[in-house]
């Protein structure tokens, strides 16, 4: 029904953006990121809609790009994925991210998504796999060997508790070309933060 709300951000809280268009004020759900991205905007904003109707329910689900809206009803075709956890699959992870581990076939990646257990993270590379052609990888996917993974994943959250942002973390942690464990490639990570 709506394309995309424009408008400027009357208040902002619990994931939620209340634009105010004039008039009338839309109470709209956003991603952490998204939330994250509009806490520092204070000029007009554009959100991308989708609608979700529910018997007792009318939601609004905002996005700052049309490919993260596609990428989000593309997630709903998916059996038991509802619009939270759509949106919190994009809290957790870019569209370009999640498309690298779907076609990758990368579960342990997509189950650590709070509330995305390992049978919805099956169904969705399953039913997803051959449907995300369309979206681009992330050029910040670390690629690294199978036996690195689980260090690299276990530095970069570290980096995110921290309180840098995930694709700085990602970018600092892919220029250590060497390390002998989690403690080294953290302390090598951080050198790539000081200014």
């Amino acid at each position: 029904m709506y394309g995309y709300i424009k408008g400027t951000i009357d208040y902002i809280k619990n994931n939620q953006v209340c634009i105010d268009t004039g008039n009338v004020g839309y109470l709209v759900n956003v991603s952490s990121k998204t939330y994250n991205e509009l806490l520092l905007e204070n000029d007009e904003i554009k959100l991308y809609t989708h609608m979700n109707v529910k018997e007792d329910d009318i939601s609004l689900y905002g996005f700052l790009t049309l490919e993260e809206l596609d990428f989000f009803r593309l997630l709903l075709t998916v059996n038991s994925i509802g619009p939270k956890n759509g949106m919190s699959i994009l809290s957790y992870y870019t569209v370009g991210e999640m498309v690298s581990f779907i076609l990758k076939k990368d579960a342990k990646s997509i189950v650590k998504v709070p509330g995305i257990g390992a049978k919805a993270s099956e169904k969705i590379i399953i039913e997803l796999n051959d449907k995300v052609s369309a979206f681009g990888v992330a050029e910040d996917v670390v690629n690294t060997d199978p036996e690195d993974d689980e260090t690299v994943n276990e530095c970069v959250d570290a980096l995110i508790s921290l309180g840098f942002k995930k694709k700085d973390a990602l970018n600092a942690v892919k220029k250590v070309k060497n390390y002998t464990d989690l403690s080294d490639l953290l302390s090598q990570a951080l050198v790539f933060f000081d200014n």
